[in-house]
């Protein structure tokens, strides 16, 4: 008899110690797979943020280096309007690198449009 209550109590200990093991090991991976996630949203912030500012700052250059010279001379029509958009565009393709824009893909979808928006939104907020 204090043989099968020995073997019985010893299967429950060494079933609790395995199922307690099993959920310190899921713990253990969440808290990694949290980690992850915490690295990975940090660095889509960080490139948006990039992003958005070399938008502003292209739209401002070219503002002050094509726009406002055109509208002096009242030469600013729709072509030269499109000319600045697409020298704009240029410079932020050309400061932005493919690693960037694949990372953001995945979090915005079409960057291409989100780019054109943004142009569109600091032009105006910057006519103001």
């Amino acid at each position: 008899m204090n043989n099968l209550l020995y073997m019985i109590s010893t299967s429950v200990i060494i079933g609790c110690i395995l199922v307690l093991f099993y959920y310190c090991m899921k713990l253990l991976s969440a808290v990694i797979n949290r980690g992850k996630s915490t690295r990975e949203h940090k660095k889509i912030d960080e490139t948006m943020s990039k992003l958005d500012n070399t938008i502003l700052l292209s739209v401002m250059t070219v503002n002050k280096s094509m726009v406002d010279r055109l509208k002096e001379s009242q030469s600013f029509f729709q072509q030269e309007k499109e000319e600045a958009f697409h020298e704009a565009k240029d410079r932020i393709m050309n400061i932005i690198n493919e690693e960037e824009i694949q990372c953001l893909n995945t979090y915005i979808g079409n960057i291409d449009e989100w780019i054109n928006n943004r142009i569109e939104y600091y032009v105006k907020i910057l006519k103001k």
